[in-house]
């Protein structure tokens, strides 16, 4: 029986007939409650798992968030760990360069040791006795070596050091003598040049002259008591007197002290 036989029976069963078109509404007033319950059922579960879906979805948003707040700190500590790796090339590199240094002061020394030349007491007599103004540098040269003054390139101040030509410009300024100006900065082959440029040359030096060697070197020349050349300053080694022979020498300046 169909849901109109229904209809129908329920309506003779009151007395009277419905009209057709109040049939129809009610059939599909019922077909469309049907429907309603058959589609709540199906889409509830569909909602749910909409919901489930929707707080997956929010879950896994903060999931990546967290992901890209951790990639964000990894990347500022690798940019952080490659600054520190730089740092440690630099110190690296110039700890090699210092490393070098030493040696090449190393093998300097080792060279300069054949020709130191020894000074003593009588030496120094028959110096301040002959020529008593170069003596005032020669007493002042020994004076810091006493105190221990050492090799330090680029030096101005017998606290920190000297390399060979900022201590002969030292000498200079503190006897009141041309030549004696260091630029702060300046290499040792430079403040060689610059005092090689600032004195007057000569060919036969006399006792508290010049002297200037190779790779920057400025020695002050003096003669012992038996009219023996010998030169001193500073040297990689420190303070030292030298046979004038340990290089070759490439000029002579006149410094004032030999006048």
């Amino acid at each position: 029986m169909t849901i109109t036989d229904r209809a129908s029976d329920c309506a003779h069963s009151r007395g009277r007939t419905l009209p057709p078109f109040v049939l129809v509404q009610l059939v599909i007033a019922i077909v469309a409650l049907a429907v309603m319950v058959y589609v709540g059922a199906r889409i509830g579960p569909l909602l749910h798992e909409k919901a489930r879906l929707e707080a997956g979805i929010t879950e896994f948003k903060q999931e990546i968030t967290g992901y890209q707040q951790q990639v964000t700190t990894l990347q500022s500590e690798l940019r952080s760990t490659e600054a520190a790796l730089a740092d440690t090339k630099t110190q690296l590199k110039n700890t090699e360069s210092e490393l070098e240094r030493t040696r090449e002061r190393l093998r300097e020394t080792v060279e300069m040791a054949r020709y130191m030349h020894r000074i003593d007491l009588v030496d120094l007599k028959a110096i301040f006795s002959r020529h008593p103004k170069p003596a005032r540098a020669l007493e002042r040269i020994l004076d810091l070596k006493e105190r221990g003054v050492g090799w330090h390139l680029g030096g101005t101040d017998p606290s920190v050091g000297f390399d060979s030509p900022s201590f002969a410009a030292f000498i200079l300024k503190e006897l009141g003598l041309p030549g004696g100006s260091v630029q702060p900065g300046d290499t040792l082959l430079a403040t060689s040049r610059r005092l090689f440029d600032s004195l007057p040359p000569t060919s036969r030096p006399k006792v508290g002259d010049l002297a200037f060697y190779p790779a920057g070197y400025v020695l002050f020349y003096f003669e012992d008591q038996d009219r023996k050349p010998f030169v001193i300053g500073m040297t990689p080694a420190g303070i030292a007197a030298l046979e004038p022979d340990f290089a070759r020498a490439i000029g002579y300046r006149k410094s004032g002290l030999g006048e």
